[in-house]
């Protein structure tokens, strides 16, 4: 699999040859072997590209993420069964038991909790806000039924962000970075799935019948961390920035 997360911005037209994405911009060709590249982003409403090249990019497991006219990832492209034992493995995920997934989620909310405990660190904030969000470790039980997740994410962005933030205000232009954050790990882990012959939605602990991407919410959740912790540093040096050039 590639690694490369290729952002496409301009105006330009798109094409597969021998195993390369093209890149043709005002009669100039840029090569980028597809072995290479893990996710493409496309965000110029002006692109245009092939039937074939979706085509090569699903059978070489190489996602695409597309934006709206706002900038926004607005959809997703990937591979949709190229698994030789995909059978198998659905079959596997459905007899799996809800003991165990639940086992799973108590898992993956402790990892969490202690990446957003660290990333408070890395911060020099307030260490005793990330013993407590350690604390909550100890208390979550399978499956996580009394909610330590969320008690954790509160005092964790009321610490990192300030009393006032709040997730659901689309108007703040930190939230639409991180919202950006989210959305190219989670592409990223919906083609790893893909790529292993994973159901994405059958969820661990998500269950959202109109979610086709349950499993990949499950999994990315100890991940988002670390798109809080580049955020904020992007957010705070550009305030940062912001207030010199205001003092000039």
């Amino acid at each position: 699999m590639g690694y490369k997360v290729i952002l496409i911005e301009n105006d330009v037209k798109m094409s597969i040859k021998l195993n390369n994405i093209i890149i043709n911009k005002e009669g100039h060709d840029i090569w980028i072997s597809v072995d290479d590249v893990s996710l493409l982003v496309i965000d110029n409403m002006k692109i245009t590209l092939t039937s074939r090249m979706l085509s090569y990019l699903a059978e070489h497991n190489v996602g695409m993420i597309f934006c709206d006219a706002k900038h926004l990832p607005i959809g997703y492209y990937c591979d949709y069964d190229n698994h030789s034992h995909i059978s198998k493995i659905l079959n596997y995920q459905i007899q799996y038991s809800q003991t165990e997934y639940d086992k799973l989620w108590k898992k993956i909310i402790i990892a969490k909790l202690n990446n957003q405990a660290g990333v408070l660190e890395i911060l020099g904030k307030d260490n005793a806000i990330a013993l407590k969000i350690k604390e909550y470790c100890d208390e979550i039980t399978d499956g996580d039924k009394s909610n330590r997740e969320a008690h954790g994410a509160k005092v964790y962005f009321n610490e990192l962000m300030g009393t006032s933030f709040s997730r659901g205000n689309e108007d703040l232009l930190l939230n639409s970075g991180l919202d950006y954050g989210y959305t190219i790990i989670r592409s990223y882990i919906a083609r790893l799935c893909v790529g292993y012959g994973l159901n994405c939605q059958i969820g661990i602990h998500h269950k959202n019948e109109y979610n086709r991407f349950n499993l990949v919410d499950d999994l990315m959740e100890p991940l988002r961390p670390i798109v809080d912790l580049y955020t904020y540093r992007i957010w705070r040096d550009r305030n940062f920035l912001r207030q010199i050039i205001d003092t000039k």
